[in-house]
């Protein structure tokens, strides 16, 4: 592995590949080198599919990696989308009729009804997309509506990336800005109840900025009056 570290004229990585795979079909639950084989894989572009499957592996091994894991999984997804279609980012309309189910628009601040952490949409998809391990291992066919439902990719208030069950999801009456360190990366601005997605997150979702500001209006500006009431 050292040597393969070290041999880096080859752009293909193909020493380091070789070495990760002997090492891994001798330890395969070495969380360490599973996650340099996905970040490798995942920078050289090359079987996403198998990274989605690495990933999930070690999600399974330590919960705790859920972070890395989850901004990697949706970058991979991303990829594979775009080399689906092949014309640039997917565009996700709100209006389409596969998205009716859809609930929750990218900028607004949740809450996750079990954890009860606060977080933020950054992204959407009408159903679950991740693979039947991920599925089984996160308990999802447990859920009233399985994996039929929107699932939402969320920044968490403790820096971790996730991805949520729409059923698992409400409103935060207390919206509140968070520190995340991929804050940046999707929003433009914080304005005090939702974040204002950047324009690469409006072309890819380009009906949720709305869709965002009708839902804000209702949540917070009626709210504190009957409150006051």
């Amino acid at each position: 592995l050292s040597l393969g570290k070290r041999e880096n004229s080859d752009p293909s990585y193909q020493l380091l590949r070789d070495s990760l795979d002997l090492y891994l079909a001798m330890y395969p639950d070495n969380v360490q080198h599973l996650m340099l084989q996905a970040r490798l894989y995942f920078h050289l572009g090359i079987w996403p599919e198998k990274v989605l499957d690495i990933l999930q592996h070690i999600q399974a091994l330590d919960p705790s990696q859920h972070g890395a894991v989850g901004y990697l999984v949706q970058h991979t997804l991303e990829h594979i989308e775009r080399r689906k279609q092949d014309t640039g980012p997917e565009v996700k309309e709100r209006t389409d009729e596969k998205h009716q189910d859809v609930r929750f628009s990218v900028g607004l601040i949740m809450k996750h009804k079990r954890y009860g952490y606060s977080c933020v949409i950054y992204g959407w998809d009408p159903t679950c997309m991740m693979g039947l391990e991920w599925i089984r291992n996160m308990g999802v066919h447990s859920l009233p509506h399985g994996p039929s439902q929107p699932f939402y990719n969320v920044l968490v208030e403790d820096g971790s990336c996730r991805y949520a069950a729409q059923e698992n999801l409400e409103y935060n009456l207390e919206p509140q800005e968070m520190s995340h360190p991929e804050i940046g990366h999707y929003f433009s601005e914080f304005t005090g109840t939702h974040y204002l997605a950047n324009e690469e997150l409006q072309v890819r979702y380009p009906g949720d900025s709305q869709s965002t500001e009708d839902m804000v209006q209702k949540i917070y500006n009626t709210g504190p009056q009957e409150q006051e009431g």
